[in-house]
């Protein structure tokens, strides 16, 4: 799927709209199954107006306790034929014990020859008592072709009966061309044992002049209920320029299901709104609603979003931005229609984009 970004603007108003365009997706899948061994294989074209077509390929073998993916990327070049524009190829071997992942990266060189430009390695070491630890390298290729580290992720990870932790660091070149820590990332997750209630609190430190570890972001998101009736809260703080951490934002969702219906409904709300001067305040920044609704044969799902007006923030929420997206499952395939509507305070509405969306089956 092509994706833009257009910027819309209106007498003072300005919203970031995700630009959908007219899209024709045919695919074709093979699966197979011998001994627990699978693959398939699926193709689609994008068409965009105003937009160099595309098309993409996608693989998954499965043999053992191998599997390889592969995604190819081409777009159409000045003659009129589809040339290569990125090719990602991941290789994963399970073991007892361990798991190893190699994701290779190429892209095609100023002679449009083939060029391995990134390689990410993976390999998690699982223990009996349900912990991990996860080392992933990502290495880059130079002006010369070769390829050296660039990052170094290591988590470990620690699991209870109804809980898990986990410890990540991060390491980026250092200004003696090696390896150093630059940040951490601390998260624990807890859930009742009926799924009743959440939390997960999620904690990112940088180092500071002197070296020492400081809490720049801290997340903790809660929730329950059952799968009728869920309430979630998300709670962000930030540390600031006086190296405080507060509160930066808050965001409360109400969600609901039942008879094919499912409905959710959230509001978020920042010290840092379009129009107004920060002052520690919590203002609304966004409110969210979306109705998904299944029938035989059909899914739709309408989802509505309102920000306030940056021109005149204190008129409270007036830019809306709409979505339908629906979705018809026939005997020879899927179609998906998905329009994106803006519209301004005045009440005019204005057709962003149409997209639509063809995928059969053989």
């Amino acid at each position: 799927m092509n994706l833009r970004f257009k910027r819309l603007s209106r007498r003072g108003t300005s919203l970031m709209v995700l630009a959908l365009a007219s899209t024709t997706i045919s695919g074709v899948a093979r699966s197979q199954t011998a001994r627990g061994d699978q693959s398939w294989t699926a193709t689609s074209e994008t068409s965009t107006a105003n937009a160099n077509p595309s098309r993409t390929t996608e693989s998954h073998t499965k043999s053992g306790n191998r599997t390889l993916d592969k995604k190819t990327v081409e777009v159409l070049g000045p003659d009129g034929e589809y040339q290569p524009y990125v090719e990602i190829e991941t290789e994963t071997i399970e073991g007892p014990t361990a798991t190893r992942s190699t994701t290779r990266t190429y892209n095609p060189n100023a002679n449009g020859e083939e060029q391995l430009t990134q390689v990410t390695e993976s390999e998690t070491e699982n223990s009996a008592d349900g912990s991990a630890r996860t080392v992933e390298t990502t290495s880059q290729s130079d002006l010369d072709g070769n390829l050296e580290v660039v990052a170094r992720e290591i988590t470990a990870t620690t699991k209870g009966p109804a809980s898990q932790d986990s410890h990540t660091t991060i390491y980026l070149p250092d200004i003696n061309g090696g390896l150093a820590p630059s940040m951490q990332v601390n998260e624990q997750e807890e859930q009742s044992a009926g799924g009743e209630t959440y939390r997960k609190r999620r904690t990112t430190l940088l180092q500071d002049g002197n070296g020492n570890w400081q809490v720049y972001e801290a997340r903790e998101q809660t929730a329950k209920g059952n799968a009728h009736n869920r309430i979630s809260e998300e709670h962000i703080s930030r540390r600031d320029f006086e190296g405080n951490v507060s509160p930066v934002s808050q965001e409360i969702t109400q969600q609901t299901s039942g008879d094919g219906r499912a409905t959710s409904s959230s509001e978020t709300h920042s010290i840092d709104v379009p129009g107004w001067t920060r002052d520690g305040s919590f203002r609304l920044l966004q409110r969210s609603t979306s109705v998904r609704t299944v029938e035989p044969g059909k899914t739709v799902t309408e989802q509505r979003i309102e920000q306030p007006d940056p021109g005149d923030p204190q008129a409270g929420l007036g830019t809306t931005v709409e979505k339908t997206d629906t979705v018809v499952i026939g005997s020879t395939g899927t179609t998906q229609t998905i329009m994106v509507t803006a519209r301004y305070p005045d009440g005019s509405p204005s057709v962003v984009t149409v997209e639509t969306r063809t995928s059969s089956k053989r």
